[in-house]
């Protein structure tokens, strides 16, 4: 029993990975630049490099059970806002899957209705940033 006391003890003497929150409500210096907007975009566009360490097999669970069983998606994302405090993932391992069927995509329908390379470049630009990216952001923004 003393052991287990004064292991807890000394555990509570280690950092710890949670934010520390002051009286007032406030993180603290460290913890408030971990959870800008800023810290936060930075960490995903330098993993987006990172092949190795993307879950894509996280990423295709989710993109199959968005199809067949989205309740259970929801699910996982609420579990992830109350243990991780976000709802977004870390992995940019979606968006790169997303991004390639959307370009496995429009190259079938460029081959489909016959049109040219030039034609497929500019419907597949059309698809990547006004229908995916710009009404994203226009929902997203309406929400």
């Amino acid at each position: 029993m003393f052991v287990i006391i004064s292991l807890s003890s000394h555990n509570s003497m280690l950092p710890t990975s949670s934010p520390q929150i002051h009286r007032n409500g406030s993180l603290n210096a460290r913890d408030a630049a971990r959870h800008t907007a800023g810290a936060k975009r930075y960490k995903y566009l330098r993993r987006l490099l990172h092949f190795r360490q993307m879950d894509f097999e996280f990423a295709i669970w989710q993109m199959l059970y968005l199809f067949t069983s989205p309740q259970k998606v929801y699910r996982n994302f609420h579990y992830r806002k109350q243990t991780k405090d976000q709802w977004a993932r870390d992995d940019p391992a979606f968006l790169v899957l997303l991004s390639i069927w959307l370009c496995v995509s429009t190259v079938g329908f460029g081959l489909v209705l016959d049109m040219g390379f030039v034609e497929t470049l500019k419907l597949l630009l059309w698809v990547v940033f006004i229908d995916c990216i710009g009404v994203g952001l226009l929902i997203s923004t309406l929400m």
